[in-house]
């Protein structure tokens, strides 16, 4: 059975470099979310997001290739990605740089494997069900912190104080039991991933969303993810995005919709069988 792939991404400014990256093979899709560290913290890293998120998955995509686990890839590129830079960085420093990974892959004997690791999304639509696949452990991360975010307007230096010390708070239970997990320098959370398995024949169509475009969904509540996947099909992944845009603009200062920038990197792919 082939696998018939669109996606696009886009950044949330046109004078922002896109931090995410999505890729396919024959057999695979790959979508990374880069996480920005906040300013007040310390790096430890010169590299910036979107070098990261492009050398982790240009190594994902071979990987995937091969007959490894989706959670030993993911560790063993996280390795290598972190040998790159491991003489020259900090990778101890909490703030270097990290990123969500969601990625489906079909196997030879007719498994399609999917991960999910932070706040991306897979959405399978099966013979039986409609599986949603969403990581939402950061959102409890530091929750007080996060709710003050809601109650200030979007680009007011109160916002942006608020969304600081949320992220300061968050990084503190990044990557450590009972935390969250990322995809940074420690391959352990690969292995705390979000994964499972399908047949192929059973698989109608999947999406793959970073939080940028799934908000049509999770955050506006414009669509349910079963409409969501059959506006992919009519519009395409840049349709979708440019319809989150159209939303995202009549509530600039997220008064109906709180959330921490007015447009994110959105990035869409949709896989038909």
């Amino acid at each position: 059975m082939t696998l018939h792939i669109a996606f696009e991404t886009v950044a949330g400014s046109p004078d922002r470099v896109n931090e995410d990256w999505a890729a396919a093979s024959p057999n695979a899709v790959i979508v990374l979310d880069g996480v920005t560290a906040p300013r007040v913290a310390s790096r430890g890293c010169r590299h910036p997001v979107a070098w990261f998120t492009q050398q982790l998955g240009v190594r994902l995509l071979m990987l995937l290739d091969d007959d490894l686990d989706m959670p030993d890839a993911l560790a063993k590129a996280i390795d290598q990605v972190a040998e790159l830079h491991r003489n020259s960085c900090d990778l101890e420093s909490p703030g270097v740089p990290a990123a969500a990974v969601a990625m489906i892959r079909k196997r030879g004997d007719g498994t399609l494997d999917y991960l999910v690791l932070a706040d991306t999304v897979i959405v399978l639509d099966t013979d039986t069900e409609m599986r949603v696949v969403s990581d939402s452990r950061v959102e409890h991360a530091a929750p007080e912190e996060l709710a003050a975010t809601r109650e200030e307007a979007i680009g007011t230096p109160e916002h942006q104080a608020a969304v600081a010390r949320m992220s300061v708070e968050q990084l503190k239970k990044r990557n450590v039991p009972g935390g969250y997990w990322v995809a940074a320098a420690e391959r352990e959370a690969a292995f705390n991933a979000l994964v499972g398995h399908v047949p192929v024949e059973r698989v109608r169509r999947v999406a793959i969303l970073t939080d940028g475009a799934s908000r049509a969904v999770d955050t506006f509540n414009e669509m349910d993810w079963a409409a969501c996947l059959d506006y992919l099909q009519e519009h395409g992944p840049r349709g979708l995005i440019q319809h989150v845009r159209r939303i995202e603009q009549t509530d600039p200062a997220g008064a109906r919709w709180p959330r921490f920038k007015v447009s994110d990197d959105a990035t869409v792919a949709i896989v038909e069988m």
